[in-house]
């Protein structure tokens, strides 16, 4: 089983920068105790779902909450077992994901085509759910350390920033870099920074350094958002560019080209509901050639460098050093 696996551009970023990590090993130990138990869950479904959700998680993808969760929880001394928590964190994600592709219409993942694409949206709602329930199953562990408190916010955050998404789908005049930012605050990067928070506490850290670790989470989430928001327009991803736009969604590039000013006819076409596939191709190379994407690089840096600054109070160590590299790793344009 490959558990960390190259889908696309920003996979590949990630992956490279674990492998060459001197944790690598332990991490990948860690990855594959957490896919065992992952495996166990999705099989005890095959009666009613079939193989779907087995070959989903096993599918891989970047694995980079768990591999945040496990990280953090080395800077203390008193752990708890960590490998529960990691596959709550891939169980959430997951699930999010085959949401998300239900809401999108999305007909891949992972290179496969999507659970909707092969049973329907029902059969995928109810996958999400089931393995939103088998994340549930596990909150006994970590009672009264503060972990399943912070999970719960999350995921509270994470269904009120899809709830506000939809809100403004399409509704182009209501979307602002104020609001795209608020929204993948809520929708990706609050879940990566309690990856760190929740590994820190389940390994015993102080509190101070837990709050730093979030925190510098919440920045790498950030940049994450960014950096694949920025290879919408890239062909290199493994689907087709342009996704977001055709789905009713500004992200910061095209935000920050029309704050900065575009041509009529190009501002008329951004807000045209519906796009051919030829208007998309369009309006892709119109944004290659403008200046927002440069901006965006520049915004990612400024994550990166807020993330890295927030971790300059934990102790130097192999950890530290591999939590740098990877915000680093989101400065690198491939």
């Amino acid at each position: 089983m490959q558990h960390i696996m190259k889908t696309s551009k920003v996979n590949a970023i990630i992956e490279n920068r674990i492998r060459s990590s001197v944790l690598y090993n332990d991490i990948q130990t860690a990855l594959e105790q957490m896919c065992e138990r992952l495996e166990i869950m999705a099989k005890s479904a095959e009666a009613h779902m079939g193989s779907d959700l087995s070959e989903l998680l096993n599918s891989g993808g970047k694995r980079l909450r768990p591999i945040l969760a496990f990280v953090c929880s080395r800077f203390g001394e008193k752990q708890m077992d960590i490998v529960p928590l990691m596959c709550m964190l891939e169980l959430m994600h997951t699930a999010s994901l085959i949401h998300d592709d239900v809401v999108d219409g999305a007909v891949k993942r992972r290179e496969m085509p999507t659970i909707n694409k092969k049973r329907g949206d029902f059969a995928a709602v109810q996958s999400g759910d089931y393995l939103l329930a088998k994340a549930m199953e596990l909150l006994h562990i970590y009672k009264d350390t503060g972990i399943n408190e912070m999970l719960a916010e999350v995921s509270y955050q994470m269904t009120v920033g899809e709830l506000s998404q939809q809100a403004v789908r399409y509704e182009f005049n209501k979307q602002s870099a104020t609001q795209y930012y608020e929204l993948i605050n809520k929708k990706s990067a609050l879940l990566i920074a309690a990856s760190c928070g929740c590994g820190a506490i389940a390994g015993g850290v102080q509190s101070a350094q837990v709050g730093a670790l979030y925190r510098y989470g919440q920045q790498l989430g950030m940049a994450f958002q960014l950096r694949d928001d920025l290879l919408d327009f890239s062909e290199q991803t493994g689907k087709a560019p342009g996704q977001d736009l055709k789905n009713g969604i500004f992200t910061l590039p095209i935000l920050m080209l029309l704050e900065s000013g575009v041509p009529e006819p190009v501002h008329r076409l951004l807000m045209k509901r519906e796009k051919s596939d030829n208007e998309l191709l369009s309006l892709i190379e119109y944004v290659k050639g403008a200046q927002a994407l440069s901006n965006v690089e520049d915004k990612i840096k400024e994550h990166v460098a807020v993330a890295q600054k927030e971790i300059d109070i934990m102790q130097s160590g192999n950890e530290k050093k591999a939590l740098k590299e990877l915000a680093e790793s989101l400065s690198d344009k491939g």
